[in-house]
């Protein structure tokens, strides 16, 4: 829809230009991002603001899951529809091969879809282990990882929050990873892309400097 991709484009910049004047917000690695190629956008997670950061600054557009009772508001289903987010009702939220079906459906699409392999919310803003959701995706569908790690959003906008504060964030991309097709084993292939993957996003949060 020209409605659709208008708004969506309008809100990306309007959000980009907001964090950039309110949070001093500094963004890094993008020249190793690909023009026309499809990732699966593997981010650290500790804010309610990641979602709407990392659609700002990515350069392509980006799909994301969201809770179906996000929906029933029609103010709230108008924009989020039209950020990229696809309903996930609750009880197959819990149920990992529904959740895995919508994303890969999304990829062969060619659509970048945005995961936080955390799987939940950091409270102190600290990596936390990874679950193994986004390498089995990744060697499944055949599209490569891009690790970013996001420094600052757990204090702009901390646990129970109502209004993001002026503290200023950066946004670091790694570089792409890509399942090893020399690796017989599916099963190998995702553990050594996952320790990959963890190893990346480690090192973007160590070169982040200390919190």
């Amino acid at each position: 829809m020209v409605l659709s991709d208008a708004f969506y484009w309008a809100t990306k910049t309007l959000f980009r230009v907001a964090f950039t004047l309110y949070n001093g917000l500094e963004v890094e690695g993008l020249g190793g991002i690909l023009p026309q190629t499809t990732y699966i956008v593997a981010s650290n997670h500790a804010s309610y603001i990641d979602p709407p950061l990392l659609g700002g600054v990515f350069p392509g557009r980006l799909r994301y899951l969201a809770k179906d009772s996000l929906f029933e508001n029609p103010v709230m289903r108008f924009l989020i529809s039209n950020l990229g987010a696809i309903p996930v009702k609750r009880e197959d939220s819990q149920r990992a091969g529904a959740v895995m079906k919508v994303v890969l459906e999304r990829l062969a699409q060619g659509e970048s879809f945005l995961l936080f392999p955390e799987g939940t919310r950091s409270k102190d803003g600290k990596l936390l282990p990874l679950e193994g959701g986004a390498a089995y995706l990744s060697v499944k569908s055949g599209v490569p990882l891009l690790p970013v790690y996001i420094s600052g959003s757990s204090d702009a906008m901390p646990p129970h929050s109502s209004f993001p504060r002026p503290v200023r964030l950066k946004v670091t991309f790694g570089a792409p990873l890509f399942p090893d097709a020399a690796i017989a084993a599916e099963k190998q292939r995702r553990e050594t892309l996952l320790t990959a993957l963890d190893e990346a996003l480690r090192s973007l949060e160590r070169a982040s400097g200390p919190r």
